[in-house]
C-alpha cells in the first residue's frame, strides 16, 4: 500500500502517521539562497556559478524528494538575481535613516530574498514569508536585524498590498 504525502507553504511532508520533515524543507532553502546571493554579491561570480558551486546539490536533493521545492529554490535564486535592481530600489524606498550602503550584507541579502518572495510566491501566505526571514535574520543578522528585516518587509508589504493589481493585495496575511 502507497502512503500519500501531501505538502504545506514551508514544503513540509505530512502523511497520515502526522508530520514528518522533509530532508529539504523551504526554510534550508531560503537559508542556502541568502547565502548563494551574499556570495554572488561579494565575489561577484556569474549566479549560474553560484549555483553550480552552492546550490545544485541542494536543488538536485529536493527535486528527488519534493520537486515543488526544488522549483522554489531555483525561482528563488534567478528570480532575486534577475531583479536585484528593482528590488533594491523597492527596498530602499522605505528605508528610513539608512543608506543601502549603511545596511549590513546580511541584512540587505535577507531583505531582497524576503521582498522577492512577497512579490513573485502566490501559495505561501504572507504570514510564512515574514516569519521565515525573521528567523532567519535572527541567526545570520545582528541583534538588530529581525526588528529592522521586520519593519522593512512589512513596510514593502503594505505598500504593495495598496495596488489592487499587485499579487500581494491577492493574498492571505
Amino acid at each position: 500500500m502507497s502512503e500519500q504525502k501531501s505538502f504545506d507553504a514551508e514544503g513540509m511532508s505530512a502523511t497520515a502517521e502526522g508530520a514528518s520533515p522533509l530532508i529539504v524543507p523551504r526554510h534550508k532553502i531560503r537559508v542556502r539562497v541568502m547565502q548563494a546571493i551574499y556570495a554572488q554579491l561579494v565575489s561577484e561570480t556569474p549566479a549560474e556559478e553560484v549555483f553550480a558551486h552552492l546550490l545544485q546539490e541542494l536543488y538536485e536533493a529536493a527535486q528527488a524528494e519534493a520537486p515543488q521545492n526544488a522549483e522554489f529554490l531555483k525561482e528563488l535564486y534567478f528570480g532575486v538575481v534577475q531583479e536585484m535592481p528593482q528590488l533594491r530600489s523597492l527596498i530602499e524606498q522605505h528605508l528610513r535613516g539608512w543608506t543601502w550602503d549603511r545596511l549590513f550584507m546580511v541584512d540587505k541579502c535577507i531583505l531582497l530574498c524576503g521582498t522577492y518572495e512577497i512579490m513573485h510566491f502566490p501559495d505561501i501566505p504572507l504570514r510564512v514569508t515574514l516569519n521565515e526571514w525573521i528567523e532567519i535574520s535572527k541567526i545570520y543578522g545582528t541583534p538588530r536585524s529581525p526588528s529592522f528585516v521586520n519593519g522593512l518587509l512589512d513596510a514593502i508589504r503594505r505598500t504593495l498590498s495598496e495596488d489592487p493589481n499587485s499579487l500581494v493585495s491577492q493574498k492571505a496575511l
